[in-house]
């Protein structure tokens, strides 16, 4: 679903304090299982973060690519079978909805929903929990957000539809501390959607390492790929 990709089921995110200038790139491994009709996949990659908002995915599974974008939604993506590349921009793929980028740059007050169009509706304290209410009137996204953090950290999303129908749960834990980064390792996502079956999935966030240099940083899509036409509507 479009708005579940531009919040980023992949997750969120977040950190305690703003990261010194010294940090300037950050690296995950990444596990994604989803269990939905009966059935569990599973996808690996790695991403490679700067804190420009230069974002480098290598899918391992199904198909291995490499996904190229910022935060502007400006994106390549090359699938070495073929040697074939994509490119286009959409903020579906902006380094906004990324867990390692939003971690780095220290947007736990939104998780990036103000960057995606998402307006901040109301703040209540409650109980030692911070609730906050983020809406929008953007076609396509969950109308209306609530975020819930405890000591300043989210643990928990819920996306609303127009309609009050709740589209998707969102927990966030396990976190842990990375050269002053605060990341949750463990996301937890029950989407509804229009089936009658929830899908459920679970991201785990591993081998995270900050300031350590790798090729991957740096990885540009070959001079030599041959250009393709990407179909943005079979990607959501």
């Amino acid at each position: 679903m479009k708005w579940l990709v531009e919040i980023s089921l992949f997750g969120l995110f977040a950190v305690c304090s703003i990261p010194s200038l010294a940090q300037r790139k950050v690296s995950a491994d990444v596990e994604v299982k989803t269990a939905a009709a009966g059935k569990v996949t599973t996808v690996n990659k790695s991403v490679y973060c700067a804190n420009n908002g230069r974002l480098v995915t290598i899918m391992r599974n199904p198909v291995e690519s490499y996904i190229l974008t910022n935060t502007k939604g400006e994106f390549k993506i090359w699938i070495p079978a073929g040697n074939q590349t994509f490119s286009d921009v959409s903020m579906d793929y902006s380094s906004f909805g990324d867990l390692v980028y939003l971690s780095m740059c220290g947007r736990l007050d939104d998780l990036g929903l103000l960057a995606l169009g998402y307006k901040l509706q109301t703040t209540v304290r409650e109980e030692g929990y911070l609730k906050k209410t983020f809406v929008t009137a953007g076609s396509g996204k969950a109308a209306k957000v609530l975020l819930v953090l405890k000591d300043y950290l989210p643990i928990y999303c819920e996306y609303i539809s127009d309609k009050g129908a709740v589209l998707n749960r969102t927990y966030y834990s396990d976190y842990r501390n990375f050269a002053r980064i605060m990341m949750p390792c463990r996301i937890t996502a029950v989407d509804y959607g229009t089936k009658k079956d929830s899908t459920v999935t679970r991201t785990i966030y591993s081998n995270v390492q900050v300031d350590v240099d790798d090729p991957a940083f740096g990885f540009e899509v070959p001079a030599d790929a041959k250009p393709a036409k990407l179909d943005l509507s079979k990607r959501k």
